[in-house]
């Protein structure tokens, strides 16, 4: 009876060790990550988004020594990704990248799901964009601009992709201004770059470093820009700050996992970023994209999407974009 008894003490051991280190999905997490990790990019490829996800996959393969394999899955200023990843199996093998369009698309009713739905893991980097036009406009600096629009209330138009970040630059510069644009849709930044290149629309939002380029060639003007300081790329182009428009509004990408992905994997995950933010490898191939290394852990990402959600809500509001 006493040998009987002991063993089914062992058993009973034995389980619970194996219940340690296994989470509810299934999966094993004490030897994660033991298998490639899937790391969906709801953009096209070719883009900025895809081309920063794509350093932060192949450097997090290297801390984690596993397999980081990007699927980009576009549509619907990344509606369409999100949703693949929102319904995928939170076992830690899946993870999403995202910036402010999951706020955005929800908030502006082009998804029915937000940040809530997910994990956020860590927020690595910040994007800010100018404000461009095509040469041949008459406006030299966002001064001009705001007077102008003053005096034409929704003449002006402005390219955006509606429910992604691009659609929250021209709503923030409405309500710091008390101006109102024709916000125009389109599919991407291509077709919106084409845009206005094409003069087909008065105004878009452009990153440093596409901008560069079509500065060069002659074929857009930048008349602000809207980050906190000027970017050393563009050493003559004012904030919006200065120029009077108390605006700072930018695209901050991060990592998040489907919901109820185990805190231990996340906690690894974030871990693994955190070392990558830091690498001078990952600083030195951002930077030369025109964008900042922002990384916040899991804890301080979920209160920045937090704040970041409130100032959308009421700037959206304001603008008559928010979803009734």
């Amino acid at each position: 009876m006493k040998k009987r008894t002991l063993w089914s003490l062992l058993l009973i051991f034995s389980l619970l060790l194996a219940a340690c280190g296994s989470d509810e999905a299934g999966g094993k997490t004490d030897d994660y990550p033991n298998k490639t990790i899937q790391f969906i990019v709801p953009w096209d490829a070719g883009g900025d988004s895809d081309a920063i996800n794509r350093i932060i996959a192949e450097e997090l393969e290297k801390e984690l020594g596993q397999t980081v394999v990007v699927k980009n899955i576009a549509g619907a200023s990344g509606v369409i990704g999100a949703q693949e990843a929102l319904t995928a199996k939170p076992d830690g093998y899946t993870i999403l990248a995202v910036h402010d369009s999951v706020t955005m698309s929800e908030l502006t009713g082009q998804a029915d799901f937000g940040f809530s739905d997910f994990e956020p893991i860590a927020m690595m980097t910040s994007t800010y964009d100018a404000i461009a036009t095509h040469p041949d406009n008459p406006w030299n600096s966002m001064e001009e601009l705001v007077e102008d629009a003053k005096k034409n209330p929704g003449k002006i138009s402005y390219a955006a992709s509606i429910g992604s970040t691009s659609q929250l630059d021209p709503a923030l510069i409405q309500t710091a201004s008390d101006i109102e644009f024709n916000i125009v849709g389109f599919d991407g930044t291509a077709q919106r770059m084409k845009a206005v290149v094409g003069n087909d629309v008065d105004l878009g939002s452009v990153s440093v470093a596409a901008g560069k380029d079509y500065i060069s060639s002659n074929r857009m003007k930048l008349l602000g820009y809207a980050g906190e300081e000027r970017n050393p790329e563009l050493p003559d182009v004012p904030t919006l700050k200065e120029q009077g428009i108390d605006v700072v509004t930018g695209t901050n990408r991060g990592v998040a996992a489907p919901k109820d992905t185990p805190e231990e994997m996340i906690k690894r995950l974030s871990d693994a970023l955190e070392k990558v933010a830091n690498n001078d490898s990952f600083k030195n191939r951002i930077e030369e994209m025109g964008t900042d290394v922002n990384f916040k852990n899991t804890e301080e990402y979920t209160e920045f999407i937090k704040i970041s959600e409130e100032t959308m809500k009421k700037s959206l509001e304001n603008s008559g974009l928010l979803k009734k």
